[in-house]
């Protein structure tokens, strides 16, 4: 009887020594947690707010200097009215096809040349035979004649032939161009070939009384402005586009069927605006923004208008004033910064928290 209770006061010694350790250890264990400094809710996600519906990005002078933000006021641009047009990058192809068939047909026509001049004296030898005491025969000087009149009659088709399609190109490309194609020697048509300069097909509106200029912007695949120089009026019209066609040509690779942007000056009235340099252009969605300083420590995102492309940037007439500050380095860690998620309000990283 007093084993067996000495065994059981054993045993709740030991439980109660093991309850009181774990209760300390688990005082330790969150005493300790509650000392490890936590984040505040949302902490991160200050630096972006939202006021009156304008997104805004809130970074001090000392973080805009360690992330290389800086900006810069933009004073006023003159830029001077233009019309857009639109067009696409000719194809070379049907070009150097009809370079190759003349080129053919020159050959051949050069070809019956030597023929007739061969036929023609064997003609002439016999008719001078016959008429000296018929040293020959009728029916000889007859078979010289026919073989000679043959001959000719192939060397004027194939001259004819030749100017067929010298006259079927300028129908197709006018003038200038089967000029340049059909000449063996063309540097114009040479840098062409080697895709220095390429041609364009522009198309001005209906019911614009502008002249095509000698000199105009193009603009392919959002890239910057390029020179475009006239070639000519265009012998054929774009089906796909109503108005007056004219070919340009201009010193870029740009592939054929390529659509383009063109920009015709319409007067030397000039509008005034401000030019956005492409540094500080940030592209999101497709579309092209700039971020302004609003306060010292403030930085808002607004859209650029494409309608204006220059070297370099953008003209705009409105969304960005002259005289405000426009970030010009550091723009594109401002969009980072605001499209960073926000992070999670409570601290709980297990995925039943979400």
């Amino acid at each position: 009887m007093n084993a067996s209770h000495h065994f059981r006061r054993r045993t709740l010694v030991i439980v109660t020594m093991v309850v009181v350790a774990i209760a300390i250890g688990g005082f330790l264990y969150f005493r300790m947690q509650s000392n490890v400094p936590q984040p505040a809710p949302g902490a991160a996600s200050q630096r972006v707010s939202v006021v009156n519906g304008v997104t805004e990005i809130v970074l001090d002078s000392a973080t805009q200097e360690r992330s290389g933000i800086r900006a810069e006021a933009l004073p006023v641009s003159n830029h001077q009215t233009e019309m857009i047009a639109y067009g696409t990058v000719f194809d070379l192809q049907p070009l150097i096809d009809l370079r190759t068939r003349y080129a053919s047909a020159q050959a051949d026509a050069a070809s019956t040349v030597a023929v007739v001049a061969a036929s023609r004296q064997e003609f002439e030898r016999n008719r001078t035979l016959y008429r000296d005491n018929q040293n020959t025969s009728l029916k000889a000087l007859q078979a010289t004649q026919a073989a000679f009149l043959t001959d000719q009659a192939k060397m004027d088709a194939a001259t004819a032939n030749a100017e067929s399609i010298r006259g079927a190109g300028r129908q197709q490309f006018g003038e200038t161009l089967t000029r340049w194609a059909l000449d063996a020697h063309s540097p114009q048509f040479e840098r062409l070939l080697n895709r220095q300069d390429v041609l364009l097909r522009v198309t001005l509106p209906l019911g614009d009384s502008i002249q095509a200029p000698a000199t105009i912007a193009v603009v392919a695949n959002a890239a910057q402005r390029l020179p475009a120089s006239l070639i000519s009026a265009a012998a054929q019209s774009d089906p796909a586009v109503q108005g007056s066609a004219f070919i340009y040509r201009t010193a870029a690779p740009i592939a054929a069927g390529t659509h383009i942007v063109a920009y015709l000056p319409t007067s030397s009235q000039v509008t005034q605006g401000v030019f956005i340099p492409a540094n500080a252009i940030v592209w999101y969605g497709g579309q092209p923004w700039a971020y302004v300083q609003i306060k010292s420590d403030r930085f808002a995102r607004r859209m650029v208008s494409q309608q204006a492309p220059l070297d370099g940037g953008f003209f705009v007439t409105d969304g960005i004033k002259s005289g405000e500050r426009v970030v010009v380095s550091g723009a594109q860690l401002l969009l980072s910064e605001e499209m960073r998620p926000p992070p999670s309000s409570t601290g709980c990283k297990d995925p039943e928290c979400d």
